[in-house]
């Protein structure tokens, strides 16, 4: 009797969580925002510390995954393959969630009359992007030296006055411009993708609101929009972690002369991994709050 109590008691409990949720879509947005930001960021940083160490310029050996695999390893063990996890957590959490809820926000106000439309959605995740990432770039800044292994700052407080103190504010900026232009984009064609496969049934049987089907959607769009912008994210890299000012322009020219035209692909595979994962999670998480 008891048993039947409390199956019941959770019955209308995910049913009241699932009304609310619908009624306050911006909520409904932050909460899986938040929730995917959490898990997948401790899940897939990783993934982020081996890239970071990849795309490092500063780095007087060629390394390619497993060497930099190994570096991690033989600096701190298996505790350095989640360093940075602090500003990881501080960006992720609240920047997915900021994202997603603008994302829909601004799609939602664009396409009034249910339309669906892959140039609106481009608009929309283009637009929320470049305000999520200038908001959070200070973070995005020290979240990358501490994951390179070469910066050593004793917590995210600390860090941000540290980088401030000696260097200047202008570097919690540095990489704004290579960060706009991987993330703006990204976020633009990921949504575009998207919305695009999500409306396509490749088979009459098949729910598109299922989340194999939505999370599929998702890895694909990640996968695709990942590859278009990589490299972006090496010259991101590249900036952030000189300790002397590095303009776009030099960045560039430093990455060709050193590796090549392949040098703008360096950790591909590791970020088309960790992002599309990612995308796919949040966006699979939001569907089923929907």
């Amino acid at each position: 009797m008891e048993s039947t109590f409390n199956v019941n008691e959770s019955i209308r409990n995910n049913i009241y969580i699932s009304k609310f949720a619908h009624k306050h879509p911006i909520l409904k947005s932050f909460i899986a925002g938040s929730t995917s930001g959490l898990f997948s960021t401790v899940l897939f940083q990783p993934f982020d510390v081996v890239k970071t160490v990849l795309q490092n310029p500063r780095n007087d050996i060629k390394l390619g995954i497993i060497n930099a695999t190994k570096s991690v390893w033989q600096q701190e063990s298996y505790y350095g393959f989640w360093r940075g996890l602090s500003p990881s957590l501080v960006r992720n959490i609240p920047g997915i969630a900021i994202h997603i809820s603008l994302t829909q926000l601004i799609y939602s106000y664009l396409t009034k009359n249910n339309q669906t439309s892959m140039v609106k959605s481009g608009i929309a995740g283009f637009s929320a992007r470049c305000i999520t990432v200038s908001v959070l770039m200070p973070v995005t800044v020290l979240k990358t030296r501490i994951e390179s292994g070469q910066f050593s700052y004793t917590s995210l407080i600390r860090g941000l006055s540290e980088i401030y103190r000696l260097e200047g504010w202008k570097v919690l900026c540095r990489g704004w411009t290579p960060t706009i232009l991987r993330d703006a984009p990204f976020s633009a064609l990921y949504f575009m993708f998207f919305i695009k496969l999500k409306n396509i049934r490749l088979l009459e049987e098949l729910d598109n609101k299922q989340p194999t089907y939505v999370f599929g959607c998702g890895l694909l769009a990640g996968g695709l929009a990942s590859c278009i912008t990589q490299p972006f994210d090496v010259i991101k890299t590249s900036q952030q972690l000189s300790k002397e000012k590095l303009l776009l322009i030099d960045a560039i020219i430093l990455i060709k002369q050193k590796y090549g035209i392949p040098g703008y692909f360096k950790g591909l595979s590791l970020r088309v991994l960790r992002r599309s994962l990612m995308a796919a999670f949040t966006w699979t998480v939001y569907e089923q709050l929907s």
